[in-house]
């Protein structure tokens, strides 16, 4: 955004909503959630996937081996679309997969090296961005946006715990489909 765009005021979608917090949270989100932001980001970082393959490797990283189902569920995509996904990643090297001990039906991902490595880099360049984004920041400043930050996000989370709804089992024509 240009200094200019920084003095003009608040942005289109702060502007339609009552809560100008509101607004702005959406204006970032649908900057940041972008494929084109996302992809820029890490071709920067010299990582270069699509923006899913992007998340699917900074979630691992984060959150460590897990079903193939369970990434799919937070990447909110189905299992045809992580089984391609997976099948991506394991060609880049980025993830292997292997049969989970406890259950033989189901496919355990996790990160090889080279995942960790493409991870670590993304990580960086978040932590870059940030860096740059709050240079001007006092360290007060810089304090109170985490703290409010942090239990925003808390309170966030938990409220969308509350509202999302449940995904709907699929029809019997739909389960056909898919097979």
């Amino acid at each position: 955004m240009s200094p200019e765009a920084d003095d003009a005021g608040p942005g289109p979608f702060a502007r339609s909503y009552r809560h100008e917090q509101l607004g702005a949270l959406l204006e970032v989100f649908s900057v940041w959630s972008s494929g084109t932001f996302i992809r820029g980001l890490a071709v920067g970082a010299g990582v270069d996937l699509d923006a899913t393959s992007i998340v699917a490797v900074t979630v691992l990283a984060r959150d460590g081996e897990q079903r193939a189902s369970a990434l799919a569920s937070r990447l909110r995509v189905g299992a045809s679309a992580i089984s391609k996904l997976s099948n991506r990643l394991t060609a880049h090297g980025l993830i292997e997969k292997r049969q989970d001990p406890d259950d033989s039906r189901a496919t355990l991902l996790r990160l090889t090296p080279a995942g960790t490595a493409a991870a670590t880099a993304l990580t960086q360049a978040g932590d870059v961005m940030m860096a740059d984004l709050m240079r001007r920041w006092s360290d007060d400043d810089r304090a109170d946006f985490t703290r409010l930050l942090s239990r925003f996000r808390d309170d966030a989370l938990a409220h969308a715990i509350r509202v999302e709804a449940p995904t709907p089992e699929l029809t019997t024509d739909q389960k056909a489909e898919q097979q």
